[in-house]
C-alpha cells in the first residue's frame, strides 16, 4: 500500500520545468547541424536500384547479368558431376 500512497502523491504533485526562449531554436539547429554533417554511404543499394528500374538498358543488363551467371553456375555444376 505504501507504493499506492507514494505513486498518488507523485501523481498529484505539479512540477514546472523552467525552459529558456531559445530552446527549441538549440534544438531545432542542432538537428538541422547533424543533417547537414551527416555522411552518404559509400554503395547504395537503394540508389543503385532505383536508378537500374528506371533505364530499360539497365533492366536488360540485369537479365543478361542473371543469364551469364546461370549459366557459369550450370556449367561448373555439369563439370563437377562429371568429375573432368
Amino acid at each position: 500500500m505504501k507504493t499506492d500512497e507514494n505513486y498518488n502523491a507523485w501523481k498529484e504533485q505539479k512540477r514546472q520545468i523552467d525552459v529558456d526562449k531559445g530552446f527549441s531554436e538549440k534544438v531545432m539547429s542542432r538537428i538541422y547541424q547533424y543533417e547537414r554533417e551527416k555522411r552518404q554511404p559509400l554503395f547504395n543499394g537503394q540508389r543503385l536500384i532505383a536508378l537500374i528500374s528506371t533505364r530499360p538498358l539497365g533492366k536488360a543488363a540485369v537479365v543478361v547479368a542473371g543469364m551469364l551467371i546461370g549459366f557459369v553456375r550450370m556449367t561448373f555444376v555439369i563439370y563437377a558431376f562429371l568429375g573432368c
